[in-house]
């Protein structure tokens, strides 16, 4: 699985969000055509995705999951809420920098799973799924 940065994560969640499809994001990106994802966010780097393109699998980045290469607490919570529509203290417990009672279904937590780098790790239990950072 390949590594990227957060903000690389950001930029393809964002297109995502705004119900960009995973092939109408690779077709863009490799043709570097990127007018239709600055006008769904303006300040977003998809330049960035465009580099990214260059020097890994784009494709299986989209298509696959990815694995964040640092992610920190803000992060993490930021993706969760891109993502999967998740929100802090609303759909699970925030508790230092332990996130629990996260609910997600299997594919879900396959992908969160994937996306957190090495300084995280992923517990599932009965009342949902815990992050907290790896000792």
């Amino acid at each position: 699985m390949e590594s990227i940065t957060l903000m690389e994560a950001y930029a393809i969640e964002t297109l995502r969000g705004n119900g960009i499809s995973n092939d109408k994001i690779i077709k863009n990106i490799k043709a570097n055509d990127l007018e239709e994802f600055k006008a769904v966010k303006e300040n977003m780097d998809f330049d960035a995705l465009v580099e990214l393109d260059k020097n890994a699998d784009f494709e299986s980045i989209v298509n696959d999951g990815y694995k964040v290469k640092f992610l920190t607490f803000n992060g993490l919570k930021n993706l969760i809420k891109m993502k999967f529509g998740k929100f802090a203290d609303e759909d699970y417990q925030v508790d230092e920098f332990v996130i629990s009672g996260l609910e997600l279904d299997e594919n879900q937590q396959k992908d969160l799973e994937n996306i957190l780098s090495a300084n995280w790790t992923l517990e599932s239990e009965a009342g949902g799924v815990t992050v907290k950072p790896a000792k």
